[in-house]
């Protein structure tokens, strides 16, 4: 061990403002749990297995709450029952952030056993959600240096809606390994929930056997089978040993835990504005910021508050708040990173789903707009006015996130990247100021804003929009292949695809369930927005004349569905309350280099409705100057999609490790569907990215503004 790694305090220990607390004694074990300790291991049946962790929401109590049982394959599942008299749930939500970055606040709970205990980041944080404890404490007569990696308690199963009020029940939800290795053994939950006299906790470990495993994917096993045979295999008396140690150090502390929370727990200095105002500590937060996620899957980050403001004052004042307070600040428009770019921790996130109001002027062909403004929304009025902009494909897609990416959307092909129609913003910037940016003023934040995605550095209150006119011809054409017609269909949209006219936005997707429907196959799409009868037939022609329209199974004449059809379609390819793991690329390889690679995507694809998209992009020259400045002739994008979270470890790491198979065919990424928070690829031209974090220097100085997950390293 290392020097300031010792059992209990030495003399100077007792100086430091936690040493009236310690007490040197060896923790008793209450008698229920001496009883729990003669009957045990339990018939393996009478105990709950991880995969029922939820059942620990439900009222009541469970058969055997204290005891041990044992596997066969050399798991161990220990649950211990804490009655806590004068105790509440927060305090046990304040003492799991608390006491990991110091040894004499770990070894306040178990005197004899805690050795030491830091936090993997290096950070005097009170959060312990998404972070790693390093610690080492005795089990028994074992000394156990373990990493006990705190989550999300709705990522073990147990409902959102019985995470809400801590006043009631917190849950402790961590996983538990080794610490310098990728390899798991088990997983721990304390549920400390309220009662008449106090709280109770009611733990539960599940480890060793079925519940080892490698933590990360790509790492071989055969390298780490010695130390994975280790913990497959636990020591003869370990659930004993652990039945024991969790009863002493939770009565131990429980005993003195109300003193200590109230000499230590600072009451946060609230910020005030007419709009909401969410703390970390607040019953809500865990409810409010989950809901913020279109990807289901927990990033495990959390920010310190959530600011819903009503106001642009709101705004003014979150920014020079969170500046005085040394924190950094994320922004969320509708939720639908895919990469949950806003989840931040340590953060002030600003949720701007009340600027969410819009104005039309047909006259002028322009449009205003706030972030929060739907896409779809958007359109279908505009619809109205026999007027259009390139919004997005997708429902509930807001434009604030959108347009600052760039905006991939309807008749993007022809009315080029929907940044390129903003002509104006209304910004409050890292300063705290509320300027407009347009070509003529402070057009290096105009620059920088069409494009930057979430590493803008600035929070858009409106956008000012050019509008187009409706176009006059509007349909699409379908044609849906088995997958036996694989190399024919994607050579064919190869070829065809430098002549097919700007007014459609040629795309396939393949997925194992066509239409949500048919069996696995490829649906080429053709939608088409042409202003005169001679563009529309251009637009038609390459699909009427495919020399393999006769393979298709379903082969669709022209028709227009209507927008609201064609949001309709989009969504069943993107459900709600669903988990993602998603990637993309540019490329212009050939079709001989992708091929092999396309191949492998429909052998390996999860199940529907996971795809993979191919979209004939092939632009033009970028029409302004602007931070966008990445685009190429064919664009891939990866969309797994799964149900559940115990699915997670089945399909979370196929898109990205598939896109980093081919990434020397790439030519960098779109920022609409990146996965920078797994895999680093450029996003703009090298220049471009250079000169967006010269200003950024400029107008963040203090870095107020989170940047990207990962963003490709400047060279020179």
């Amino acid at each position: 061990m290392k020097n300031n790694e010792y059992p209990g305090y030495q003399p100077h220990d007792y100086t430091t403002p936690y040493g009236a607390f310690f007490k040197d004694i060896q923790p008793t074990v209450p008698e229920q749990i001496t009883t729990a300790l003669h009957t045990s291991p339990v018939d393996p049946s009478l105990l709950k297995s991880f995969s029922a962790a939820a059942l620990l929401a439900e009222d009541g109590y469970q058969e055997v709450e204290s005891g041990f049982a044992q596997y066969d394959d050399g798991s161990v599942h220990v649950a211990i029952l804490t009655p806590m008299p004068g105790v509440s749930p927060k305090m046990w939500d304040w003492w799991f952030g608390w006491h990991g970055s110091s040894n004499s606040r770990y070894k306040l709970w178990h005197p004899k056993a805690h050795i030491s205990a830091v936090w993997e980041d290096g950070k005097d944080d009170m959060a312990y959600i998404g972070r790693n404890s390093l610690v080492k404490e005795y089990i028994g007569n074992n000394l156990l240096h373990a990493a006990v990696q705190f989550k999300s308690p709705v990522e073990f199963g147990i409902p959102t809606a019985a995470v809400t009020d801590k006043d009631k029940a917190v849950y402790i939800c961590a996983r538990i390994g080794h610490p310098t290795q990728p390899v798991d053994y088990g997983y721990l939950i304390h549920q400390i929930r309220a009662t008449s006299e106090g709280a109770e906790m009611r733990s539960r470990f599940w480890l060793g056997g079925r519940y080892a495993g490698l933590r990360q994917s790509g790492v071989l096993a055969s390298a780490l089978s010695g130390i994975f045979r280790k913990l497959r295999s636990l020591p003869a008396n370990f659930g004993t040993d652990m039945l024991a140690h969790c009863a002493e150090e939770m009565n131990h502390l429980a005993a003195f835990l109300p003193e200590l929370y109230a000499k230590y727990h600072p009451e946060p200095a609230r910020l005030t504005l007419a709009g909401k105002v969410t703390e970390r500590s607040d019953n809500d937060f865990e409810k409010i910021v989950l809901s913020t996620l279109f990807n289901k899957t927990d990033p495990g980050k959390r920010p310190e508050r959530v600011v819903e403001p009503k106001t642009i004052d709101d705004i003014i004042q979150t920014i020079r708040y969170a500046r005085s307070k040394g924190k950094k600040i994320t922004v969320c428009s509708g939720g639908h990173s895919f990469s949950a770019n806003h989840m931040r921790d340590d953060s002030t996130l600003i949720l701007m789903k009340n600027f969410n109001e819009y104005h039309i002027d047909p006259a002028a062909m322009t449009a205003t707009a706030g972030p929060g403004v739907g896409g779809s929304v958007l359109m279908t009025e505009l619809y109205k006015h026999q007027l259009f902009f390139p919004a997005g494909h997708c429902k509930g897609v807001c434009i604030g996130g959108y347009l600052l990416q760039g905006g991939y959307g309807w008749n993007g092909r022809k009315l080029g990247i929907a940044c390129q129609s903003v002509i104006g913003l209304d910004i409050v910037t890292a300063d705290g100021d509320l300027v407009h940016a347009d070509a003529q003023n402070n057009s290096d934040l105009f620059w920088a804003a069409r494009g930057a995605g979430p590493g803008f550095f600035g929070v858009v209150v409106k956008f000012y929009l050019k509008l187009y006119p409706l176009p006059k011809f509007r349909a699409i054409i379908v044609h849906d292949f088995y997958m036996k017609h694989l190399e024919e269909v994607y050579n064919w949209a190869y070829e065809v695809g430098p002549t097919i006219p700007k007014a459609v936005e040629f795309q396939m997707i393949m997925s194992k369930k066509m239409m949500n429907l048919l069996g696995p196959g490829i649906e080429a799409l053709a939608p088409i927005f042409a202003d005169t009868r001679d563009e529309f037939e251009e637009a038609m022609a390459f699909m009427k004349n495919s020399p393999i329209k006769n393979k298709a199974i379903i082969a669709t004449p022209a028709f227009d569905p209507g927008i609201d059809r064609l949001y309709k379609s989009a969504m069943e390819h993107y459900p709600e309350n669903h988990h993602w793991g998603v990637d993309n690329m540019w490329t212009h390889s050939s079709i001989d280099d992708l091929m092999p690679f396309i191949k492998e995507i429909a052998a390996t694809l999860p199940p529907a409705p996971s795809h993979f998209l191919w979209l004939n992009w092939h632009p033009g020259n970028i029409g302004a100057d602007m931070a966008y400045s990445n685009e190429d002739k064919t664009y891939l994008a990866l969309y797994a999609n799964w149900k559940t979270p115990a699915e997670t470890a089945i399909y979370g790491e196929w898109s990205a490790e598939m896109m980093r198979r081919m990434a020397h065919l790439s030519t960098g990424i779109q920022l609409a569907d990146e996965g920078l928070h797994k895999r680093t690829a450029p996003f703009l031209s090298d220049a471009h990215l250079k000169k967006l974090q010269e200003i950024r220097v400029q107008r963040d100085p203090h870095g107020i503004f989170h940047e990207w997950h990962s963003r490709p390293q400047l060279v020179g």
